[in-house]
This record gives structure tokens, C-alpha cells and sequence, in this order.
């Protein structure tokens, strides 16, 4: 009896063990694995969101959050652009990170210690933050200019910036509209003097319409970043390293053709030894 005590409490023991190896097996296969032996990489995006994801007019999925996930596949891939993208709204980019049914997702989304508690981000592959674009023939030289009943300022539905308008410019009048288009076209038409709007796309805009200027910040720098599930350590140090690569490495002159594409700036280099460098070079000429 008491043997078969002993057989039974090992027995379970080694129950317990081989439950515990398959979790630690299945915890140990990494999405990054999973990505190289699908051999393509799914990633969630924006289809409406100019410059960043929308659909051109020959019915392509283009834009500046696009080109950088092509440059990701393309590195992980021998130069081959292995990728599939899932058309998101924002509201569903959570849900399709935590089911699985993206790879990672990249959609002008910014870091706050809110989102960090239900998703893993890498560090920043772009700096964002609100600003105040207006016309140039609109006399406004600086943001306190705008505080005045002759100026109309469109901005979005979003309450931050309807907080912001009201905070910083309290004479000015002011139109909401639902989307950013409906905003530019708004100071495209003059019936708007400015508008608020996210850093990047302030910079879409003014790179193709000489008549409008970035006046000033309104909100603190943000940073966005791509995003994925957490608890995967791995698959989160690759993606998190090519942001590296990308911002100040060997992938930064790809990058900088990418940004200026869709921005017509230079962006920031943020590896220290290349700045230094630059600047040498600078000034020996």
C-alpha cells in the first residue's frame, strides 16, 4: 500500500514536471520564429490615415508607416518584401495584437503609461506632439498672435485639442471637423486662419503647400512607436533593435530617404557617434 502511495505521488510529480516543460517549451517559441517559419510577416496599419496609411488612387496601401513595416520585412527577409497587411481601425489595433491576427502593428500610435499596461512598445521610430499650422499670408508670426476674435482656428474632435484651443486661445474663434482633411481644407479655403494638428502631418502638409507654416508647439513632444503583445522578449528585442538600426545605424540612410519621402525633411540621427561624426564632417568643409 504504501508502495503504491509512492508510485502514485511520483507519478503525479512527473505529471506536474511534463505540464510545466510543455509550458516553458510553449512560452519559449517566440513570434519571432513563428514570423521566419511562415515566412512573411502580418502587420496591422491604418488604410485611412494619410501620410501614414491610406490608399492611393491605383487602389495601393501606401504611406510612411507602410514603407517603414516594407523596410522591417525586407531586412528580416534577404531583401525580400515578405509581408501581408490587415487593414485596422484604431479601435481594433488592441484586439488584433492580443489574438494574434497581426504580427506587430505600426499605426502613428504614441506611447502613454496607460497603453503600456496592455501592450509592449518598442522605442520610438518617429517624435510627434500637437502643433499649430496656419496660413502664411495670416499675419500670425507666433502663437499669442492667434488670440484674437479676427482669427478662427479649426481644430479636431478629440478633446485634448478642443482643451487646447479653448486654454491657449480663448478670443479666437474656432470650427470642429471629424478628420484632418476636413481641417486642411478648411485653411485651404480661409475659412479657418489655423489649425491644430500632429507634428508629422503638419510637416505632409507644408512640404506641398507653400501657403502654410508650422507656427509653434502646443502639447510636449510625443513618440510613436510600433506595438506588439507582450511577454515575448525576443520577438520585442528584434523589432525594438531595428528601430535602433533605423533611427542611427545601419539602416538610417533608408530610413531618411523614407522620412523625407513622405515628410520632404531630414529627420533626426539618433545615435550620438553618428551626429558627432556628421558635424566633423561639416566642418571641415
Amino acid at each position: 500500500m504504501f508502495g503504491k502511495k509512492i508510485l502514485s505521488g511520483f507519478l503525479i510529480l512527473s505529471a506536474m514536471s511534463l505540464v510545466g516543460a510543455s509550458s516553458a517549451a510553449a512560452q519559449a517559441t517566440s513570434q519571432l520564429d513563428t514570423v521566419l517559419q511562415r515566412g512573411k510577416v502580418i502587420v496591422g496599419t491604418s488604410s485611412e490615415a494619410p501620410p501614414f496609411g491610406f490608399v492611393d488612387a491605383n487602389g495601393n496601401l501606401v504611406g510612411f508607416d507602410v514603407d517603414i513595416a516594407k523596410l522591417i520585412a525586407r531586412s528580416m527577409f534577404g531583401g525580400k518584401e515578405n509581408i501581408e497587411f490587415v487593414k485596422q481601425s484604431f479601435s481594433s489595433r488592441w484586439a488584433n495584437i492580443q489574438s494574434g491576427k497581426v504580427d506587430f502593428g505600426i499605426q502613428e500610435t504614441t506611447i502613454y503609461p496607460d497603453r503600456l499596461l496592455n501592450v509592449a512598445f518598442t522605442r520610438p521610430y518617429q517624435e510627434s506632439g500637437i502643433v499649430v499650422v496656419a496660413r502664411t499670408d495670416s499675419g500670425v508670426r507666433k502663437l499669442g498672435d492667434l488670440n484674437d476674435s479676427k482669427f478662427t482656428i479649426a481644430n479636431l474632435t478629440a478633446p485634448n485639442e478642443k482643451d487646447i484651443t479653448e486654454r491657449l486661445f480663448p478670443q479666437a474663434k474656432r470650427l470642429t471637423f471629424d478628420n484632418t482633411a476636413a481641417e486642411f481644407a478648411a485653411v485651404a479655403s480661409k475659412r479657418a486662419t489655423a489649425m491644430t494638428v500632429d507634428y508629422p502631418i503638419a510637416l505632409y502638409y507644408t512640404k506641398s503647400h507653400q501657403d502654410m507654416k508650422v507656427v509653434g508647439w502646443v502639447t510636449d513632444p510625443t513618440q510613436n512607436a510600433i506595438f506588439l503583445k507582450q511577454g515575448d522578449f525576443k520577438w520585442w528585442y528584434y523589432l525594438d533593435a531595428m528601430v535602433a538600426e533605423m533611427r542611427g545605424g545601419s539602416l538610417f540612410h533608408q530610413y531618411s530617404e523614407i522620412y523625407k519621402k513622405w515628410f520632404g525633411t531630414e529627420p533626426a540621427n539618433l545615435n550620438p557617434e553618428a551626429a558627432v561624426l556628421e558635424r566633423l564632417q561639416s566642418q571641415s568643409h
